[in-house]
């Protein structure tokens, strides 16, 4: 559909009112933003909309429609995820990737106070062995020989962070501004930034070799796009600066000067320039998730290193010991699920049931680590 306009087939619409069983009231909206109107009369309602969403709507959220009037009042509305004005918003899943790189953007400080003059030899070995490692890990998850997956992202966040160290933490937040700004001028302005290939042919892979050989590079986000992970890995540098001081009121003072301001200004983002949305990785989801990772942060710095209060947290000592090792364990886990036929009980599940499934799948990748642990096998790079 390059240079052809799309609007005969998808148009913008927003939510009236929310209906029983993922139904909604709706109306398409007309070249000025405003309900679409009959004869400049009553606004044009279409009753019991399904729409296909993971997400419940609200009313006014906006969506783009597949304009069929061939099928009247129950149109079939499909939510695409344009950078543009929709977002998918944050839930609580949504929070782990930032929450990971932004770890790693904390680390940096204290990993170059320990290594000293070899810290940057170890910075370039680990960001390659990160894309390496993802290529693998994706590789065999997806069978293919190249793919952008989220281990590469993390290594071009951890280099991001890394790198911004040379400069002070007052340039490091200017940083941050200018790369958000980038960011948000790059997804709106060329397409793309955000999106590659023919998605009718699906992805190049070993057993589709006439797939699209770029769509590969989308499956999270595209690689450049990965620097708006960076984002929360530099966030978290200027935590990691207020961690090395080893002093409980200046790392309480960061956390909040972080938590409040980065909450609030993704926020305003999110509501008054480009909304959350994790699939393109935008600014504001990016900014707001640092925000939130760093208050976080905080109530666990309260309850373990003031608080004192350390034993309830060894079940999570078990991960965060040999957290690569728990994430590329995860496709051999399936592997002996699937061959023993309980991976049933697991896969596609949703609602309450996908949470106890969720839990078991943890519980059960949290016994395997843990065995790890005590043979002493690791993985670190």
């Amino acid at each position: 559909w390059e240079g052809k306009p799309h609007s005969p087939i998808y148009r913008k619409a927003k939510v009236l009112e929310r209906l029983p069983n993922t139904r909604y009231k709706g109306t398409f909206l007309d070249k000025k933003g405003n309900p679409e109107e009959t004869f400049g009369r009553n606004i044009v309602i279409y009753k019991n909309v399904l729409v296909t969403h993971a997400k419940p709507l609200r009313k006014d959220d906006g969506i783009l429609a597949i304009n069929r009037q061939d099928l009247e009042f129950t149109v079939l509305w499909h939510p695409m995820l344009e950078f543009r004005g929709y977002g998918n918003g944050c839930t609580f899943t949504d929070l782990v990737a930032p929450f990971f790189v932004f770890i790693v953007g904390m680390c940096i400080p204290l990993s170059k106070q320990r290594r000293g003059a070899a810290w940057w030899k170890h910075v370039g070995t680990r960001t390659l062995l990160l894309i390496l490692a993802g290529v693998i890990y994706i590789s065999l998850v997806l069978k293919t020989s190249y793919w952008w997956g989220i281990l590469q992202a993390i290594g071009v966040a951890y280099f991001m962070g890394a790198a911004l160290m040379r400069f002070t933490a007052i340039k490091r937040w200017l940083a941050v501004a200018i790369i958000a700004i980038f960011h948000g001028y790059m997804s709106w302005h060329y397409t793309w930034w955000l999106e590659l290939g023919d998605k009718s042919k699906g992805f190049l892979t070993i057993v589709n070799p006439l797939g699209d050989p770029l769509q590969p590079l989308t499956l999270h986000c595209t690689p450049w796009a990965s620097i708006s992970y960076g984002l929360c890995t530099v966030v978290g540098t200027l935590l990691g600066d207020a961690i090395v001081s080893r002093k409980h009121k200046t790392i309480i003072k960061q956390c909040l000067l972080i938590g409040i301001v980065f909450t609030v200004v993704g926020y305003l983002l999110h509501i008054y320039q480009a909304p959350i949305n994790k699939d393109y990785v935008s600014p504001s989801y990016s900014i707001f998730t640092s925000g939130i990772a760093a208050l976080t942060f905080l109530i666990f710095y309260l309850i373990i290193d003031v608080g004192g209060f350390k034993v309830w947290a060894w079940p999570l000592n078990v991960y965060g010991s040999n957290a690569l090792l728990a994430y590329f364990m995860q496709p051999v886990v399936r592997v002996f699920v699937i061959a023993l036929g309980f991976y049933g009980f697991l896969d596609g599940l949703s609602g309450w049931h996908g949470v106890w499934g969720g839990l078991l799948w943890t519980a059960l990748l949290w016994c395997v680590v843990l065995w790890c642990n005590k043979k002493k096998i690791y993985w670190r790079l």
